[in-house]
C-alpha cells in the first residue's frame, strides 16, 4: 500500500542516512523571517511558528483566524457516490475555487476538478490536498488579482506555500540539527510523527523532513454522525544545497506526499443504495526540482527546472437497486496531472530603485478517466462503461512578467511607484477522444486545439508618511483563461448503452476569458511605538464569469440529447467591495508591568452582487463570506520560556440567496447559517533547551457552529434528510490539540 512507504521506522532510517549518526545542535533555528518592502501589496504571512501555535494539520486550519479568508471543502457524501471529498482551495474576499492561484515553491498545484454532472462549475469532486503543512516554512496569502510576479496567477487572490530549507536550521557555526515531533489533534483523532534533520559539511547543506499522520473523520457537534473516514498520510521533503562559489548556489529538491482514505458514505443509505457506498481514495504528488541562485553585485538571478506528478485515484463500491434489478457498482475515477517546466527570474537594484523580470514555460498533461464495471447480480453479466469526465488534454503555458519600483519625493515624502505587467499564453491540445462522450458523437467533433493569451497590467503607489508608516493604493487588471475541464468537461445519462436519448452536460470550446479590475487603498505600520495597524478598502469588478447554462435543443448536432443540454458560458458579471482592519498592541510598551502581554484585533466585512448576462437577473454574490472579527490576548515570556493566548472569533450569520447564474435545480431555500462566537485557548512551554510543548483547547465553549463556505449550498432543514445533512456538517465541539517537539 502507498501509505506504508514512509512509516516512522523508515523515516528514522532516511534521516539517519541524511544526517549521520552523531547529529548535535544547540537550539532550534528561527524560521519564517519576513522581508517588508514598500510594495503596495497586503500579503498575510503565517510562519511555521504560528502554524504550530494554531495546531494546523491540513489546509482547512490555516485560515482559522483570518478575516475574509476561508477554506471551502467538498463535503464527504455531498455529491454522487463516485465523487471524493477534501479541501478545494481558498476563498479570498468572496472569490474561490480555481479563481485563486495555489503554488508550492513557485510551482502551480493542480486545479480542483469540477463536477460537470452537478451543472455548476463551483462544485468539485476532487480537491487540492497535495501537501502536509509540517514541511512549510511559511504560507503567504495575497488578496485581489495577482500582481506581476512569478508563480501561479489568480483572478481573486493567490496562496503560496514555501517549504523549509537547510539554511533555516544549520550554518557554519551550527553544522547539525535534529528534531522529533509527536502530536495529536482531537478534531479528527489525528496522530503525528515527524522527523527533521539538517547538516552542513563545508559548502554542502542537507535537509530531510519526514512526516506521518493517521486519523479519522472530522468530528461534528451536530446530532448526526459524520461519514466514516479512516486515513493516513506521509510526506517527505529532502533538499541539498551546494555553495558553488561566493554568491552562487545550486539546489536539489525532492518533495513527496501520499495519502489514503477509506470512506463510508453512510448518508447515501436509501432505496437506491441500501448499503450506502464505500470509497478508497489515493492521493500522491512527487516533485523533483533543480534550483540555481546567483547574487552578483546589484543582481539576483534565480532559475529552476522541475517535474511534478500529482494524481488522485478513487475506487467506489456500492450495491445499487433500480426497480426490480439489483446491481453491484464498481467505479474507478481519477484526476491525473503531470507537469514539467523551466522558470527564471532576476532582480536588478539601482540604488533605491529596482526592476524585476522573469519567464516560465510549462508543459502539462491532464487526464480524468471514469470507468464503471456494473454487475447484474441475477445473471452475473457485466456492463462496462468508459466515459471520461473531460477530454485528455496537453497544455503548453508560457508566462512572463516585468515589475519595477521607482522611489521619488512627493510633497516632501518618500513615495514608491510600482508598475508591472504580466503576459501569459496557453495552448490546449486534446488527445485520445475515443472515450469522450461515446453516446454523443457530435461532442468529440467540437473538441479542438485552441490557444489564448492576455496582458495583465498593474500599478501601485506607496507613500511613507513616517519611516514605519505607509499609505498605499493599487490597481490590477486580472484574467483567468478557461480550463480544460470547463472547455471539455462532460457527463451524460446514456453512455451506459451508447444508444437512446437522454440529457448531457458538455464543455464549451468557445469560452472566453474571465477578467477583473481590482482597486485597493490602505495603510499600514506603527501608529505609535506600541501600536501597529493595518487597514484596507477594496473594490473589484469581474466580467464573464463562467457558469453552466441550459441550452435549447439542437437536433442537428445532438439529436439524442432530448432531455436537457447544459454547457458553460461566460454569463456572470460580479462586483464586490469591503474592508479589513487589524491592530496589534504591545502592552509592555504601554506599562512596564505588562511586559510580554499583547492584544490584537482584526475584522473584515464585504458585500457583492452577481448578475446573469443572459437573463438580467441580479442577486447577492453567495461566495462572499459573512463579517468576521478576531480578538486575542496573549502573553509571551520575555525570557522566551513559554506563553499563552486566548483567542475568540465571531462570524455573522448568513443565508445564501437563490443562484442567478447556475443551471442546476435549487432547493426552495438554502440553510441559514447562524452566527457564532468561538473561543480558543492555546499555549506553549519550552522545557529546557531542547524540548517544547504546544497545546490548545479549541472551541472552548463547546459551541455548535458551521462554516458558511462549506455548507452554504445545503438545503434548509425542512425535511429529516436535509436536517440530518446540516447536523452532520457542524464543526467539531471542544477538542484538544497538542504537539511535543524534542531537538538535539
Amino acid at each position: 500500500m502507498i501509505a506504508t512507504v514512509l512509516r516512522p521506522q523508515r523515516l528514522a532510517l532516511l534521516l539517519a542516512a541524511a544526517l549521520g549518526a552523531h547529529a548535535h545542535a544547540e537550539e532550534a533555528a528561527r524560521l519564517g523571517e519576513i522581508l517588508v518592502t514598500a510594495k503596495p501589496e497586503e500579503t498575510k504571512t503565517i510562519d511555521t511558528r504560528e502554524l504550530d501555535k494554531r495546531g494546523v494539520t491540513d489546509m482547512s486550519q490555516i485560515a482559522r483566524y483570518e478575516t475574509l479568508v476561508t477554506v471551502p471543502s467538498a463535503l464527504s457524501g455531498g455529491a454522487n457516490i463516485w465523487d471524493g471529498a477534501g479541501n478545494t482551495g481558498f476563498n479570498i474576499r468572496g472569490v474561490e475555487g480555481n479563481r485563486i492561484g495555489l503554488d508550492l515553491d513557485g510551482i502551480a498545484l493542480p486545479d480542483a476538478a469540477p463536477r460537470p454532472d452537478s451543472s455548476t462549475l463551483n462544485s468539485f469532486g476532487v480537491g487540492r490536498d497535495y501537501f502536509d503543512p509540517e514541511t512549510f516554512r511559511e504560507v503567504r496569502i495575497g488578496a485581489g488579482s495577482t500582481a506581476a510576479d512569478s508563480g501561479s496567477a489568480g483572478l481573486g487572490g493567490k496562496v503560496s506555500f514555501v517549504t523549509k530549507a537547510p539554511s533555516d536550521y544549520v550554518s557554519a557555526g551550527k553544522p547539525t540539527y535534529a528534531e522529533y515531533k509527536a502530536g495529536y489533534h482531537g478534531a479528527n483523532h489525528a496522530r503525528l510523527h515527524a522527523l527533521t534533520g539538517a547538516a552542513q559539511l563545508g559548502k554542502l547543506q542537507a535537509l530531510a523532513v519526514a512526516v506521518h499522520r493517521s486519523g479519522e473523520q472530522v468530528e461534528s457537534e451536530g446530532s448526526a454522525a459524520p461519514n466514516p473516514d479512516d486515513w493516513n498520510s506521509d510526506a517527505l521533503l529532502a533538499k541539498l544545497a551546494w555553495g558553488l562559489a561566493p554568491g552562487q548556489k545550486l539546489g536539489f529538491t525532492f518533495d513527496a506526499f501520499r495519502s489514503e482514505h477509506e470512506r463510508g458514505f453512510d448518508n447515501k443509505l436509501g432505496t437506491a443504495y441500501p448499503q450506502g457506498a464505500m470509497q478508497s481514495s489515493r492521493t500522491r504528488r512527487n516533485r523533483f526540482s533543480v534550483e540555481h541562485e546567483l547574487a552578483a553585485g546589484p543582481w539576483l538571478v534565480e532559475s529552476r527546472a522541475y517535474v511534478q506528478d500529482a494524481r488522485v485515484e478513487d475506487h467506489t463500491n456500492a450495491a445499487y437497486v433500480v426497480g426490480p434489478q439489483r446491481y453491484a457498482r464498481s467505479i474507478d475515477t481519477a484526476f491525473l496531472n503531470k507537469s514539467k517546466g523551466l522558470a527564471a527570474s532576476a532582480i536588478r537594484q539601482f540604488g533605491a530603485d529596482s526592476i524585476a523580470f522573469g519567464a516560465t514555460v510549462e508543459d502539462q498533461e491532464s487526464r480524468r478517466p471514469w470507468r464503471e464495471d456494473r454487475t447484474v447480480l441475477a445473471s452475473g453479466a457485466h456492463q462496462v462503461t468508459n466515459k471520461n469526465r473531460m477530454a485528455d488534454m496537453d497544455t503548453l503555458k508560457l508566462s512572463a512578467f516585468v515589475r519595477g519600483e521607482y522611489v521619488f519625493p512627493l510633497a516632501g515624502l518618500r513615495a514608491t511607484l510600482a508598475p508591472g505587467l504580466r503576459a501569459e499564453y496557453r495552448k490546449l491540445e486534446p488527445k485520445n477522444l475515443k472515450n469522450y462522450v461515446i453516446a454523443v458523437p457530435g461532442a468529440a467533433k467540437e473538441v479542438k486545439e485552441g490557444s489564448d493569451s492576455y496582458l495583465s497590467p498593474s500599478l501601485g503607489l506607496t507613500v511613507a508618511l513616517a519611516p514605519d508608516f505607509d499609505v498605499y493604493g493599487k490597481f490590477t487588471r486580472g484574467y483567468r483563461m478557461p480550463t480544460a475541464a470547463e472547455r471539455t468537461g462532460t457527463y451524460d445519462s446514456f453512455s451506459y448503452t451508447g444508444a437512446g436519448n437522454g440529457y448531457a452536460t458538455l464543455g464549451n470550446p468557445n469560452l472566453g476569458k474571465e477578467s477583473s479590475n481590482a482597486f485597493e487603498l490602505g495603510l499600514r505600520g506603527h501608529a505609535s511605538r506600541w501600536l501597529m495597524v493595518s487597514a484596507s478598502a477594496f473594490y473589484n469588478r469581474y466580467k464573464n464569469f463562467i457558469e453552466y447554462a441550459a441550452q435549447p435543443a439542437d437536433p442537428v448536432n445532438f439529436p439524442t440529447i432530448t432531455f436537457g443540454l447544459f454547457r458553460p458560458e461566460n454569463i456572470g458579471n460580479a462586483r464586490s467591495w469591503g474592508g479589513e482592519l487589524s491592530a496589534v498592541a504591545d502592552l509592555g510598551k504601554v506599562a512596564p508591568e505588562l511586559q510580554g502581554f499583547s492584544a490584537s484585533l482584526a475584522a473584515g466585512a464585504s458585500r457583492g452582487t452577481l448578475q446573469n448576462q443572459r437573463t438580467g437577473k441580479k442577486a447577492g454574490m453567495n461566495s462572499i463570506q459573512p463579517y468576521k472579527a478576531t480578538a486575542s490576548l496573549a502573553w509571551d515570556d520575555p525570557q522566551k520560556r513559554g506563553g499563552a493566548a486566548l483567542t475568540a472569533f465571531h462570524t455573522r450569520g448568513k443565508q445564501a440567496e437563490p443562484e442567478v447564474a447556475a443551471a442546476q435545480a435549487q432547493p426552495a431555500a438554502y440553510f441559514a447559517v447562524p452566527s457564532a462566537t468561538v473561543v480558543d485557548l492555546a499555549g506553549y512551554w519550552k522545557i529546557g533547551k531542547h524540548a517544547e510543548l504546544n497545546a490548545g483547547i479549541y472551541n472552548l465553549g463547546d459551541k455548535k457552529y458551521w462554516d458558511y463556505a462549506a455548507v452554504r449550498t445545503l438545503a434548509a432543514g425542512t425535511t429529516a434528510i436535509a436536517q440530518a445533512e446540516i447536523e452532520r456538517q457542524a464543526r467539531p465541539g471542544r477538542h484538544l490539540a497538542v504537539n511535543f517537539k524534542l531537538t538535539y
